[in-house]
């Protein structure tokens, strides 16, 4: 059996995941506008809170295959279930963890950035062209299945926001052959 990684607070990233030199790592509460500590123990939980925004998109998805809703049915699922769990993690995770007492954020650096840092060239190229693929394939799928009004929209709507998704990629991918990230 293969040894498991232990993950530590330290290694936890994210939009608004900060780190500290004194108080180690802190998530930032946009809507408190407080800091909140995250200690080793709380990795666990954290990465369930992290895995929410894809798991409710993911169900909304299969909700329009399932049950042939259209998208903007689905899309109010994502969102009611996604506001569910969002306020269940602030109240019972969250607001509980120890306030990091007159902390302010520093600005972190863009998305642009922050993705050409983090990410290989190869996998900046592989996500180009899988996000590509996806924002062509996307339209010409609803237009086979001969869609209609919010479903016809939506489809157009997932392709335009791939296609966003693909430019930030390939701006970060030259960023980080420019500069060599």
């Amino acid at each position: 059996m293969p040894k498991r990684r232990i993950i530590k607070a330290s290694d936890l990233s994210g939009l608004f995941i900060y780190r500290d030199p004194k108080r180690g790592t802190i998530f930032y509460d946009i809507f408190s506008r407080k800091g909140y500590i995250l200690t080793s123990s709380d990795v666990n939980t954290y990465t369930l809170y992290t895995a929410m925004f894809p798991l409710c998109i993911v169900i909304a998805l299969l909700c329009v295959q399932l049950f042939h809703l259209d998208y903007l049915a689905a899309g109010l699922i994502f969102l009611a279930l996604y506001i569910i769990a969002a306020a269940y993690f602030r109240f019972t995770f969250f607001y509980k963890l120890p306030v990091a007492e007159r902390w302010k954020p520093v600005k972190k650096e863009n998305i642009f950035v922050y993705m050409a840092r983090g990410y290989s060239k190869q996998r900046l190229i592989v996500l180009i062209g899988l996000l590509l693929a996806l924002s062509i394939l996307m339209p010409l799928y609803a237009n086979i299945e001969h869609y209609e009004g919010a479903n016809l929209y939506g489809a157009y709507l997932i392709a335009a926001a791939t296609l966003v998704g693909m430019i930030i990629t390939i701006i970060s991918l030259v960023l980080k052959i420019r500069n060599n990230y």
